[in-house]
């Protein structure tokens, strides 16, 4: 499935709460509800319970949406299920509780390999997180990948910390040091780590 676009941004409403609205209906041969969404980095992630009109017997699966809405571009989303195999896979714990086991959707397609990248994608977020608030102003963050900033025109793999706030890093790359900026917990978790002091320590 494609874009569906608006011309206009969405003002009275927001875009979680579009998509619950959207995607909560009832129909002759089965009805739809949203259980609960929520929106992450552009992506709203949705619970929805199926229900087959005439047997009764529903499941829940997980709606994946893409999403934009400002004032440019108007609102937008491209609608994609986990059956689907969707590339993202941020999706909040809340909402990964809800869902039916794979062996209870009906067509599980892509199912069981995107819950499986959802939850190595936790394990390296939270890998990350465990060294990342023991950076200090000083140390060097080696990425495997460059990371690339498409509106400065330049892509980076060493990031200096040159400062702390509220226990977050913030960086700036190491052949462009008048740009500041965060790097994602995904993109740190395969980092390595040169020390202020000089000493490289590895990150698992």
């Amino acid at each position: 499935m494609g874009w569906l676009c608006h011309n206009d941004k969405l003002r009275h409403e927001t875009p979680v709460q579009y998509v619950t609205r959207e995607f909560s209906r009832d129909g002759r041969r089965h009805s739809t509800k949203v259980l609960d969404a929520a929106a992450v980095r552009g992506v709203i992630y949705a619970a929805i319970r199926n229900t087959d009109a005439e047997s009764s017997r529903s499941h829940v699966f997980c709606g994946v949406f893409l999403f934009r809405n400002n004032a440019r571009d108007g609102f937008g989303y491209k609608a994609m299920d986990e059956a689907m195999g969707p590339c993202e896979v941020d999706c909040p714990d809340r909402i990964m509780r809800l869902l039916s086991p794979v062996e209870d959707i009906p067509s599980p397609g892509y199912t069981a390999d995107w819950r499986a990248r959802v939850a190595a994608a936790k394990a390296s977020r939270a890998s990350a997180k465990a060294w990342l608030g023991k950076l200090s102003p000083g140390d060097t963050v080696c990425l495997p990948a460059a990371a690339h900033f498409a509106k400065a025109g330049f892509s980076a793999d060493r990031f200096i910390v040159i400062s702390i706030r509220k226990r977050t890093p913030i960086f700036v790359p190491a052949a462009h040091p008048w740009f500041r900026c965060r790097l994602h917990p995904t993109a740190l978790a395969t980092a390595s780590v040169e020390r202020s002091t000089t000493t490289a320590v590895a990150v698992d």
